[in-house]
């Protein structure tokens, strides 16, 4: 067998990439999340903590990136562009949010609804009974709990971010059942997301402990991992 340049490339695309993939995945949950939730509790300086989270962002964003690039080679889809933009805007959030909480909210915010624009394009713009009932569990719930158990200072926004991350959810769920390997790790991602969110209002509501700041992380970074594959295996 001649080794050609293709072949080379179709081989290290099939072998050597996943598992590069992999390896930094496993680092980036196993390794650096646990390091970041660590310095809220023992003081670190601002700027190193700063440092751990955007490493921690930094990882499925640039595997996000690297792989929408290569899929518009063959094939161009802008819809894939609005998943980038999306967790482009809650990376900045990610650093925002750590020195202004109203900004950083914002940043989250629009992120999301860049994935509800791409969510509702991928289910090709399609009304969705199971989608439109879990929505209005959803956004009714977390207003309710929201009035009841979180402070007035920012009640609005997080009614308003609620009804948002609940559009996420929602219209990742359609995706999911589509049963397709690469929509159901877009979609669980996304679903990852809105969980942590709501583990975050429940942390805020209650004590946080570590374990509860943890879950919430792992749920959050997780969610942004199995999203940033979606590129490599669609």
């Amino acid at each position: 067998m001649v080794l050609s340049a293709d072949n080379i490339f179709s081989f290290a695309a099939a072998t050597v990439m996943p598992l590069i993939i992999t390896i930094l995945y496993v680092t980036d949950l196993i390794l650096l999340v646990p390091k970041y939730n660590k310095c809220k509790y023992d003081h670190t300086p601002r700027r190193k903590k700063l440092m751990w989270k955007g490493a921690c962002i930094g990882v499925p964003f640039l595997l996000l990136v690297i792989g929408t690039i290569i899929n518009s080679i063959y094939r161009f889809d802008y819809r894939d562009l609005l998943i980038v933009a999306g967790m482009l805007l809650c990376a900045v959030g990610d650093i925002v949010i750590e020195i202004k909480f109203f900004k950083g909210g914002l940043c989250f915010a629009a992120g999301h609804i860049f994935y509800v624009t791409a969510f509702f394009l991928l289910n090709n713009m399609q009304f969705n009974v199971t989608a439109l009932i879990v929505y209005i569990i959803l956004a009714g719930s977390g207003t309710f709990l929201t009035i009841q158990m979180l402070g007035k200072k920012y009640r609005p926004f997080l009614i308003g971010y609620n009804l948002v991350i609940s559009g996420t959810f929602a219209l990742a769920l359609p995706l999911i059942l589509t049963g397709r390997a690469c929509f159901v790790f877009l979609g669980t991602g996304a679903c990852f997301l809105a969980v942590s969110d709501w583990l975050l209002a429940r942390n805020k509501a209650f004590k946080s402990t570590y374990g509860w700041s943890l879950l919430a992380l792992m749920f959050y970074f997780g969610g942004q991992i199995l999203i940033s594959a979606y590129p490599w295996i669609k």
